[in-house]
């Protein structure tokens, strides 16, 4: 009968291998929880991006939009304009280019102000309101949601915030749209605002419109003065 003979060689061999092999788990397990560990921290850091750089919101206040104001972060569209309404047409609509320009920054929220009168009287909002329309997302505004609704002599002032507009189509419809004016300016750098103002009375006037606007960095998430709205 052949026995085997084992040398220390082969000992030493066999116990380097079994070591190599044991490493060679240690490593891949090391390895793969380094990868979970990273995974997570990654996960972590865009929750608090995220958190970071979410864009600021303007508060129902008009102090708020009063500051924007007396900062010059705010745009007239249309001022001492004569409109109403005819044969369900709105008569002298008039029709402006609100360009944004900056460094970067762009438009996290705002306020949409409105001064009107008819006559010598302020509106009677039952039947009368403003027009604005910014592209396909505005119409018939719907005064009942206006942060700031007062009568000051004989005009009506209106105060709306630009992140929640509420308005109609077709002032014969029921159907009530919303939309986020502020993130529309960040949509395109241009936006044609079609403004009037809903009366049948012919001595409607809007004495101003305008929007007041506050800045921010999407890559900071940080409040910035260097965007601008201006007409073309």
């Amino acid at each position: 009968m052949e026995q085997n003979n084992i040398t220390s060689k082969q000992v030493w061999v066999g116990i380097l291998l079994v070591s190599i092999l044991i490493a060679g788990y240690w490593l891949a397990d090391r390895l793969t929880s380094d990868k979970e560990n990273k995974d997570k921290q990654d996960v972590i850091k865009e929750v608090i991006k995220e958190i970071i750089v979410k864009r600021p919101t303007c508060p129902d206040a008009s102090t708020s939009f009063d500051e924007l104001k007396n900062a010059s972060q705010i745009v007239t569209l249309a001022k001492d304009l004569n409109s109403y309404g005819q044969n369900n047409q709105l008569i002298n609509t008039k029709y402006t280019l609100v360009k944004s320009v900056g460094s970067g920054s762009q438009i996290a929220c705002g306020y949409l102000y409105v001064k009107a009168h008819v006559g010598n009287r302020p509106l009677q909002l039952e039947w009368e309101h403003p027009y604005v329309k910014p592209g396909q997302f505005g119409g018939h505004i719907i005064t009942e949601n206006a942060i700031v609704n007062r009568e000051v002599a004989s005009t009506t002032e209106l105060l709306f915030n630009l992140s929640n507009i509420t308005y109609r189509i077709d002032n014969n419809t029921s159907e009530i749209e919303k939309a986020d004016w502020a993130a529309l300016f960040n949509v395109t750098n241009k936006i044609k605002f079609e403004i009037a103002l809903n009366t049948t009375d012919p001595r409607g006037t809007l004495d101003e419109v305008s929007i007041a606007y506050q800045c921010w960095s999407p890559e900071t998430g940080q409040i910035t003065h260097d965007c601008r709205m201006e007409v073309e």
